[in-house]
């Protein structure tokens, strides 16, 4: 095996394990404070799919967004972790969430989707899990039909100050963690900054605290 791939590989097993640790816990931990921008990201997310649109949410999780989705859209939800996969699908049975046609245990960075087969990639909460966040953004952009919507809410690091320095002290538990707390912008800003095709428009801070940010990006619809 090429040895680069060896090492991403690793590194995608190893985030795994760590993210799939909060499985038990993850609604009860993660639900409510996250729920004001998870609201925010599902309702920009229904918007620009419209009715009977087909809407791919990158790191489903346990499913919290999916009752928040509207019923005249389709979803795909994708996650790295079966065990909060089983939790997701749970959530569809007893909320009768007739919109979810399909729950799939699948790599961001590595989707088994043809190219443009969705008008809206929703990525809540998962680039600062992500081992290659790039790699994850660029499939979600494969797999965006022309003129679609990538949407992604994420915590940004801080740029100074107390919150920079608690953020820079957590990194040093981001393996035990699961998620990178000092996950910089330029991750993100980066690379829509390389793609031509590509035009934010939508950036906006979120509680609590303004610890999260909405990014709406839409893809160019031709040349």
């Amino acid at each position: 095996m090429n040895p680069i791939h060896a090492t991403q590989r690793y590194a995608g097993h190893h985030a795994e394990a760590a993210y799939s640790r909060w499985a038990p816990v993850y609604d009860l931990v993660f639900d409510l404070p996250f729920h004001p921008g998870r609201l925010a990201a599902a309702r920009a997310a229904g918007s620009a799919a419209g009715p009977g649109g087909e809407i791919l949410v990158i790191g489903v999780g346990t499913g919290l967004e999916l009752p928040l989705l509207p019923s005249n859209v389709l979803v795909t939800g994708v996650d790295i972790s079966a065990p909060m996969l089983r939790a997701a699908q749970a959530r569809v049975r007893r909320e009768g969430l007739a919109q979810v046609k399909g729950l799939h245990v699948m790599d961001a960075a590595e989707l088994e989707f043809p190219d443009s087969a969705f008008d809206v990639a929703l990525a809540p909460y998962v680039m600062s899990v992500l081992p290659h966040p790039e790699r994850a953004l660029d499939e979600a952009w494969r797999v965006l039909r022309p003129g679609g919507t990538l949407i992604v809410m994420n915590h940004f690091a801080a740029s100074g100050g107390f919150r920079a320095a608690v953020e820079r002290r957590m990194e040093t538990a981001a393996a035990w963690l699961g998620w990178h707390p000092n996950f910089p912008y330029a991750a993100v800003g980066g690379w829509i900054a390389s793609r031509p095709d590509a035009r934010v428009v939508e950036q906006r801070e979120l509680p609590p605290m303004k610890l999260f940010m909405l990014l709406r990006i839409e893809k160019a619809s031709g040349p």
